[in-house]
């Protein structure tokens, strides 16, 4: 999953680099967020090529891909969640964090709406789109490992990126 993310990522990123990109990819994936991940017919030829599985692991590149061309800001090592407490802190608006929480709780009937509300805010917040990725990828895994470890990187608890690096081995 670790290649997989680095290398869709990096397809990304060069698809939207704006001396040699694809801007009709940018705004097929950019439309495809207003449907359901995965069933925009414009944004297949950018998506398929890094499917392997069906059901969530391919409606997440489809989420990915359409977050990533209307937020391109890319920092490595910046976890989502955390760039959501920056912005907490900033603003200090209690509705950031129930709409935090409400991603945290988010079905697979809502995870798309509530990511792309979250993306929104922080439009100025570069982030790591590889560990998102990774993280969306694992959403629903029965342990929600990644809601705790997004818990604890919004809250500050616990060294989550250690956390993190020991759920990998």
């Amino acid at each position: 999953m670790n290649d997989l993310a680095k290398a869709f990522v990096g397809h990304l990123k060069r698809l939207a680099d704006p001396a040699t990109g694809n801007t009709g990819a940018v705004a097929a994936l950019r439309r495809s967020l207003a449907f359901q991940p995965g069933s925009y017919a414009q944004s297949f030829p950018y998506v398929e090529p890094f499917v392997s599985k069906e059901g969530w692991p391919r409606k997440t590149l489809y989420l990915v891909a359409g977050l990533f061309a209307e937020h391109q800001r890319h920092l490595p090592n910046r976890p989502f969640a955390r760039a959501l407490a920056e912005l907490r802190q900033e603003k200090d608006r209690e509705s950031l964090e129930r709409r935090f929480l409400a991603l945290l709780d988010a079905d697979e009937d809502q995870i798309a709406y509530r990511m792309r509300q979250n993306v929104r805010l922080i439009a100025d917040r570069p982030f790591d789109w590889e560990a998102l990725t990774k993280d969306l990828m694992s959403w629903f895994h029965p342990d929600r490992f990644v809601q705790v470890r997004w818990a604890r990187q919004y809250y500050g608890g616990i060294d989550s990126e250690k956390q993190q690096k020991e759920e990998e081995v």
